[in-house]
């Protein structure tokens, strides 16, 4: 997967970003549409959105038309925010990875932080909800995760971020969600992520 991430991010940093329409909320359909045109995202472009998902034990699959993408802007912070039906019952298992590029059309402003938020997870007496984000830099590889994990008793993270040092030019992102129940309904509302390109502003 490292080796992966590190390719196609030395293939984004190829690409210098061109104009392209503002981002707004849509499915991730639309957004894989887009393809190599992508969107602006406040000084970001994202672009080459692509997903796979998958399911067992009689759970339905989660398509991209499901998949609502909601651009957020707030000063110096810009993110995704993904939000679907995402839903499983016992001995059932649902899977959704979503993978996209991520090149500042500013030299100024960097990508100095990555951040990870989770809302809406809920499990029964025996089951998980994880939304993992591996992604690359031209220097680093590096991930995150949120979670709700019950067993005997439940644990939970629904926030996680890092700093990127050297802040980063460009970025490669393929969050990957999974839910598994052994007893009891598991699911999950939504997750976002947050790419931070002025750390004082936030």
């Amino acid at each position: 997967m490292q080796k992966l991430l590190l390719l196609a991010v030395s293939v984004a940093l190829l690409v210098v970003p061109g104009s392209a329409a503002p981002c707004s909320p849509g499915s991730l359909a639309s957004y894989i549409a887009m393809a190599s045109a992508g969107c602006e995202l406040g000084s970001l472009q994202v672009s080459h959105f692509a997903y796979k998902s998958g399911a067992s034990g009689g759970a339905a699959k989660i398509t991209a038309d499901q998949i609502t993408v909601t651009p957020l802007l707030v000063p110096g912070n810009y993110s995704l925010q993904f939000a679907a039906p995402w839903s499983v019952e016992s001995g059932q298992k649902q899977g959704s990875d979503i993978t996209y590029q991520v090149a500042s059309s500013n030299t100024a402003l960097p990508i100095q932080e990555v951040r990870l938020d989770g809302t809406g997870f809920k499990a029964g007496l025996i089951g998980s909800v994880v939304v993992n984000q591996a992604f690359a830099t031209p220097a680093i590889t590096h991930s995150l995760e949120v979670y709700l994990k019950c067993t005997d008793a439940c644990r939970a993270e629904t926030s996680a971020d890092v700093p990127l040092t050297p802040a980063a030019g460009a970025l490669v992102v393929v969050d990957h969600v999974t839910l598994d129940s052994g007893q009891g309904d598991v699911s999950m509302t939504s997750f976002t992520d947050w790419l931070v390109v002025c750390l004082p502003c936030v």
